[in-house]
């Protein structure tokens, strides 16, 4: 019996390892089956015993049965599963079968969805012409109060009626189904342009002009957009990065969560409201809203066109942290090209402040004022001249508040390129500029000293890679003196030598040495008012004076108690118009102003700025009002003292200072001295 069983087994692993067709296959297990479930019956003469067997054939018999009760399929080739349709990038299927249906409307195809509503074309039975339809989501139709707030917006920008402004024509609801008939746009989003590229300024003043114009009228009818931002502004043909753009081609739309005196907040639990990267501080704050919340999202706005990257990044969080307490790079330092006009009004529209922002009236007559005109020339008293490491603009003149008026220059190797960041600038009261560039290639065209006319163009240059008169291992600062003389410092050399403005070698003075007219490690030259230079002597903790010949005159230094002899490391030096001298005290943090008469002054305290290299040189310089300036290298900070030693302010350059100079153009009067 077993071994009729293990004949079975291994008969059917054979017919299982053949592969026969699938019917085949069931016909023949299900007769073996069968035919051996009847011979042990008849075998045993009873049912008691081949019961397992007769189990198992019946199980067998059955499957098969079921195999062969298969329908055949037809031949022919083998049937295609159908691909689905690959969809473009932003593309948005056309109405299906689930759609809703709006008597009066045929719905053509999905433009848009948002996070509240679902914006379709369609076309109005009763006269063809193509609208727009606004259907809230489903998942909002179930609030009341939603619904309430949708028909009252619609109700009242139904009484809209300005040509910058998308018109609204009828709003109704059918069934579930509510929406809000508007006038169609054929074209596409600002936000849609920008993404190909920064238009030009005057596309820029054409679409801002219209959206203040836009936002005048609103606020008239008491009425806040509070969602200001390049997304809800649409634009009809106007043509590749806006160039053709025409201000009756420009809409502002989606009034979504606009408020005033009759339109109420739409508000969701756990919704935010707005657009954070265009968010007013006020807004963030959870504030009140008033008219200057829009004209700093619009502020927001016209910086994005015109320096071609948004004021704010990062998450939600980050930004809103931003837009309560940073202010974002000034546009024209990021876009040199940006003329200063249009940089200050931009930056007084994102003022912090709502009470410093402008006017949309204030700001549409800046617009018609020619504000693209590149503005007249810094013509006051006292300039900032920097050198920073930027990839353009490397050499920059501020104004005394820290606004730039002027770039010049850009990093790279091809003729009139800087190859490495000038460590060392100046200016003389002509306007002109001197930079100090470490230029090591035998075949370079340029010396390492060059001069720019107050234009910024590139006049000349002098002053190669060597060791004679006239040549320099490495410049690391420039002065300039009334007398018409340039002072170079070589760091490498410890040498300074003298040109005349036209880079004419005039002589040199200093050394390796421990004083005296000799420098260890000399970082810094300044030329003073009363005749003298003075030249910081790092490695020997001294401040050494020198008449305009290289005669050495005097040093500073300060003990570090009066029982040691230690001298204090000093880091900084500088020179004011009434022939006072500024020290930086290192190790106490502290600028000390000396009177010509050598007794020490006034004392400045500098604010601790996170990250800053405390061994870098501290820039000093004084303007014609007796504020001082101090600016570490390597930093991006400027810190703006008052005679009395008052912290007025913080300047930002934006970008890391290799160099300042602070050049006072104009003869001033003595003015009265704290201490």
């Amino acid at each position: 019996m077993a071994l009729l069983l293990l004949l079975a087994v291994f008969a059917l692993s054979a017919l299982l390892w053949s592969r026969l067709p699938e019917r085949a296959l069931a016909l023949l297990v299900g007769g073996a089956a069968a035919g051996l479930a009847l011979y042990q019956v008849l075998l045993s003469g009873n049912l008691v015993r081949p019961q397992g067997a007769l189990v198992a054939g019946v199980l067998l018999a059955s499957g098969a049965l079921m195999v062969l009760a298969r329908p055949v399929p037809r031949k022919g080739p083998p049937r295609r599963t159908p691909k689905k349709p690959l969809l473009r990038r932003k593309a948005l299927p056309t109405p299906t079968e689930g759609e809703p249906v709006l008597p009066g409307y045929e719905l053509l195809d999905r433009v848009g969805v948002g996070g509240m509503a679902t914006v379709y074309r369609a076309r109005r039975l009763e006269d063809g012409r193509i609208v727009a339809l606004k259907i809230p989501q489903e998942k909002f139709v179930a609030d009341a109060k939603f619904v309430r707030r949708f028909h009252r917006e619609a109700e009242l920008l139904k009484r809209l009626n300005h040509p910058n402004i998308i018109k609204v024509f009828d709003h109704n609801a059918q069934g579930v189904s509510h929406y809000i008939a508007m006038e169609f746009v054929d074209g596409q989003s600002l936000e849609a342009y920008l993404e190909e590229g920064r238009p030009p300024f005057e596309a820029s003043t054409v679409v801002m002009r219209a959206l203040a114009d836009a936002l005048r009228y609103i606020h008239s009818q008491g009425i806040i957009h509070r969602d200001i931002k390049p997304a809800n502004v649409m634009i009809a043909r106007g043509g590749p990065l806006l160039r053709d753009v025409r201000p009756e081609n420009i809409k502002l739309m989606d009034f979504g969560i606009a408020v005033g005196k009759v339109l109420t907040r739409l508000t969701m639990a756990g919704a935010r409201v707005g657009t954070p990267i265009y968010m007013s501080p006020e807004q963030a704050k959870g504030g009140k809203l008033d008219a200057k919340s829009d004209i700093y999202s619009l502020g927001l706005v016209f910086y994005e066109m015109v320096s071609g990257q948004t004021a704010f990044k990062g998450s939600y969080e980050a930004v809103v942290h931003q837009q309560v307490f940073q202010m974002p790079i000034p546009p024209r330092q990021i876009n040199l090209e940006v003329p200063k006009p249009l940089n200050d009004l931009i930056m007084r529209m994102i003022d912090k402040e709502p009470t410093g922002r402008p006017t949309l009236n204030e700001v549409i007559d800046a617009l018609d004022a020619g504000i693209l005109e590149a503005g007249e020339q810094l013509d006051a008293p006292s300039q900032l001249v920097l050198a920073v490491g930027a990839r353009r603009g490397v050499l920059r003149v501020l104004d005394v508040s820290g606004n730039m008026h002027q770039g010049v220059g850009q990093m790279g190797h091809a003729p009139g390129e800087f190859p490495a960041i000038p460590q060392g600038v100046a200016a003389d009261v002509q306007g002109h500029l001197y930079a100090a560039v470490a230029e090591y290639r035998s075949e370079a065209a340029h010396g390492m000293i060059r001069k720019y006319d107050a234009a910024g163009r590139e006049l000349f240059s002098f002053g190669g890679y060597g060791l004679g008169n006239g040549e320099f291992l490495q410049p690391v600062s420039l002065a300039v003196h009334r007398s018409g003389q340039l002072y170079v410092l070589d760091a490498e050399t410890h040498v300074v030598q003298r040109f005349s403005l036209e880079g004419k070698y005039l002589g040199r003075f200093g050394g390796r040495g421990k004083g005296k007219g000799q420098f260890e490690n000399p970082r810094a030259i300044v030329a003073g008012y009363n005749d003298c230079v003075y030249v910081l002597d790092y490695g020997n903790h001294q401040i050494q004076r020198f008449s305009l010949e290289g005669e050495f005159l005097s040093r500073y230094a300060f003990r570090v108690s009066k029982e040691l002899p230690d001298l204090r490391p000093l880091d900084g030096v500088g020179a004011d118009p009434w022939g006072a001298v500024y020290i930086s005290d290192a190790q106490s943090r502290k600028v000390r102003r000396i009177t010509p008469d050598g007794k020490a002054a006034q004392s400045y305290t500098l604010d601790t700025v996170h990250g800053e290299d405390t061994t870098a040189v501290l820039h000093l310089g004084v303007d014609h009002q007796g504020n001082l300036y101090a600016a570490r290298a390597g930093g991006t900070l400027i810190q703006k003292f008052a005679p009395d030693g008052r912290l007025l302010a913080k300047i930002d350059a934006y970008a890391p200072i290799s160099a300042m100079n602070v050049v006072v153009k104009e003869p001033v009067p003595q003015i009265e001295r704290v201490g």
